[in-house]
């Protein structure tokens, strides 16, 4: 409340050596304005984890505590401490990671989390996954082929959404979202909670988040300069990483089923091409804003070839 005599103009200011007034997990609204004398306003702060900052919070690299420095003009700046428990999410964390978790990841300690992140695979043997649950797979110690959370998405869909209308067309509902999210993070759930229009965004939003995409960063730019033989994407797939090489074949495996009741789900091979392009063919985060339609194009091109053609060896 302003109780002076005169107009009143406050904002949050940087810290010094900051550019932004906040994290990038935190929204302020409005974080400037003026108040007349003996106006009121009211500040909301949210937290809103989004794909950006997920990874570091996962990683411990950044936690829920700011400090904001609100200023007004001729008067002094007031300090306001932000403060709050992250719970660490299977959204936004790196797929070697959870192939090595065989529990889910609010069970496993902050300390084993870190320790999993650093770990690096050096396996090279090469599978190509069906349709199978990853139960199946591999002994205690051994990492899962796949992630489980990959799994049980993909299977809710497979078994139970194959001939849904307008699959990957329908948004799904917010509170499902985040019903699905937190059954993920915190149990090996016998169904997905939501409806098949929610665990479809779910997977979306999952592939998104991913600190490193499907096909790695640093193949991006081979990807594209191969897309116009299939010969050479095949031989782009299978140097992938172990982990990153399974989960593209399974999801190719997935969305080729898909296809097959086209007439039913209302999807074709290019739309399924583009949307999964942006998901799993990423561009590097220095070439995000020099990435163009022709680039686009190129790595829709990279799918069409997999989803027409297969992707055997």
């Amino acid at each position: 409340m302003n109780d002076g005599q005169v107009p009143c103009h406050f904002a949050f200011i940087p810290k010094l050596n900051d550019t932004q007034f906040c994290k990038p997990w935190l929204r302020v609204e409005p974080c400037d304005g003026y108040l007349e004398p003996n106006e009121t306003v009211e500040i909301s702060l949210e937290v809103y984890v989004s794909k950006d900052s997920v990874t570091m919070l996962n990683s411990s690299e950044d936690s829920i505590e700011d400090i904001l420095v609100l200023h007004l003009d001729r008067g002094k700046d007031y300090f306001l401490i932000i403060g709050g428990n992250y719970l660490p999410s299977c959204y936004g964390t790196s797929l070697e990671t959870l192939c090595r978790m065989k529990k889910p990841i609010r069970e496993i300690p902050i300390t084993k989390l870190i320790d999993l992140g650093e770990e690096s695979l050096t396996e090279t043997e090469r599978s190509c996954l069906d349709l199978l649950p990853v139960d199946n797979v591999g002994t205690e110690d051994k990492p899962l082929k796949i992630p489980k959370e990959v799994w049980l998405l993909v299977d809710h869909l497979f078994t139970k959404a194959c001939r849904q209308e307008d699959l990957f067309q329908t948004p799904g509902m917010q509170e499902e979202l985040q019903a699905i999210i937190d059954c993920l993070d915190t149990s090996i759930p016998n169904t997905i909670p939501g409806s098949n229009h929610s665990v479809a965004e779910a997977l979306l939003i999952f592939l998104e988040a991913l600190p490193e995409p499907v096909v790695c960063y640093e193949l991006y730019q081979r990807c594209l300069d191969c897309s116009h033989d299939s010969r050479l994407c095949r031989q782009l797939i299978s140097q992938l990483p172990r982990v990153h090489r399974n989960v593209f074949r399974y999801i190719m495996a997935f969305l080729r089923e898909l296809l097959k009741y086209s007439e039913d789900n209302n999807l074709n091979a290019s739309m399924i091409a583009t949307l999964f392009a942006s998901l799993l063919i990423r561009p590097p985060p220095n070439l995000i804003g020099r990435q163009t339609h022709h680039d686009r194009q190129k790595a829709i091109d990279f799918m069409l070839g997999f989803l027409l053609g297969g992707d055997e060896e």
